[in-house]
């Protein structure tokens, strides 16, 4: 079909036309780039107009005939609101209508220092308490969101637009979702041959993440004055499948060269498993002493953490000792699925431990970082901030 096609629009879809069955959803945002994504009933081209809003439709580019379309959208101005819209073919071939629109603002400059996220982890449960989060974080206005892991209960593709497209469908349309593979998302048989395939099979198809890594286990994307480097921790959880994160392994080497090369003033990790809990897992002695020393050489500045059914954030620490200027770990794992019961005792490290469902929006705004932690009901949890000394 021709771009000409476009020009003869219906204003529904026809009977028997192709369908969007999931998204649109944003993915692998950037200061110059997004990747719009969606999924239809039936392999068909599609169309993706675009433009500074609310020009929506200044830039026409088209994609081959498959069930799952990936637009990735270069060359775009920072700091900027786009608007889009997808059009699918109508049965004859002969017109094409609307099948959905949005908009997104593209990650601001280096040069700027201040935007807002959000961060949420072992959400997948399609439970009234992920609803009602769902709601409170919808609205709020972040420039991206970050996940902990847990996306789905079952691991499964075919659960994930009950528990993760559907429940933010309004926020991933205009927002993208940074995720890191958590234990679910590795299947009910991680450890053995049989699942070897699952993540691939069940996760990888639908998750679109910059490509500086080995994706879509582990990777960087920056922001503003920040970087944020997520990683896959499931080997120390005994996934056969995930890459190894021990000394000597890619990973690892990934990771020192990712610390060691940015300049940025902000240095933010995402990983699965936590180095410090209180939770019922508790911590991998083997990991903590892995990354822990290399999170400190680095002066990481905070590690977002999941599998936990809990919230839970450390005083800032080094060499396991409280210590100012160290790092502070945060435990976000209460997105909706049945949170952990209250442990007796938490750790002398331990600043704050809440069993109750939440999500947390974080705001850098120069050497200054807010983490604001709210309830199913919007009510905050907890406020911690960290500031950072003037720059010499």
């Amino acid at each position: 079909m021709r771009f000409a096609a476009l020009l003869l629009l219906v204003l529904s879809a026809p009977a028997g036309a192709a369908q969007l069955v999931r998204g649109p959803y944003l993915a692998a945002g950037a200061h110059d780039s997004m990747t719009v994504r969606f999924r239809i009933d039936a392999p068909t081209v599609a169309w993706l107009r675009y433009g500074i809003d609310p020009d929506c439709e200044r830039v026409t580019t088209i994609n081959y005939a498959t069930r799952e379309h990936r637009f990735p959208l270069f060359g775009l101005l920072p700091d900027t609101t786009y608007c889009y819209r997808v059009f699918l073919p109508e049965p004859t071939g002969q017109a094409v209508y609307k099948a959905a629109e949005g908009r997104f603002r593209t990650f601001p400059p280096e040069e700027k220092d201040s935007f807002t996220f959000l961060v949420l982890g072992e959400s997948g449960a399609g439970s009234p308490e992920q609803a009602e989060l769902a709601a409170q974080m919808e609205r709020l206005s972040p420039g991206f969101v970050v996940h902990t892991g847990g996306l789905v209960d079952s691991g499964l593709d075919a659960d994930a637009d009950a528990q993760y497209f559907g429940p933010y469908a309004g926020l991933l349309r205009r927002a993208p979702f940074f995720p890191v593979p958590g234990s679910s998302e590795y299947g009910p048989e991680a450890g053995t041959a049989e699942g070897k395939g699952f993540l691939r099979e069940n996760y990888s198809p639908f998750q679109s993440v910059p490509l500086n890594g080995l994706p879509p286990h582990y990777y960087y994307f920056d922001t503003a004055n920040a970087r944020f480097i997520a990683l896959d921790s499931n080997a120390f959880g005994g996934a056969s499948a995930a890459p190894s994160l021990d000394r000597t392994s890619k990973q690892y080497k990934w990771l020192d060269h990712v610390l060691a090369r940015t300049k940025k003033d902000w240095k933010f990790v995402v990983i699965h498993h936590p180095l410090y809990s209180s939770g019922e897992h508790g911590i991998i002695e083997e990991m903590n002493e892995t990354l822990r020393p290399l999170f400190e050489k680095h002066r990481v500045d905070a590690v977002f953490q999941g599998r936990e059914r809990v919230y839970e954030r450390s005083y800032p620490l080094t060499e396991d000792a409280v210590a100012e200027g160290g790092i502070v770990y945060i435990t976000l794992g209460g997105g909706g699925r049945p949170v952990s019961a209250p442990l007796e005792e938490t750790g002398e490290w331990s600043e704050k431990f809440l069993a109750e469902p939440h999500f947390a929006e974080g705001r850098v705004n120069g050497r200054l970082f807010t983490l604001m932690v709210y309830g199913r009901d919007g009510t905050v949890l907890d406020i911690f901030r960290l500031e950072k000394p003037a720059a010499p």
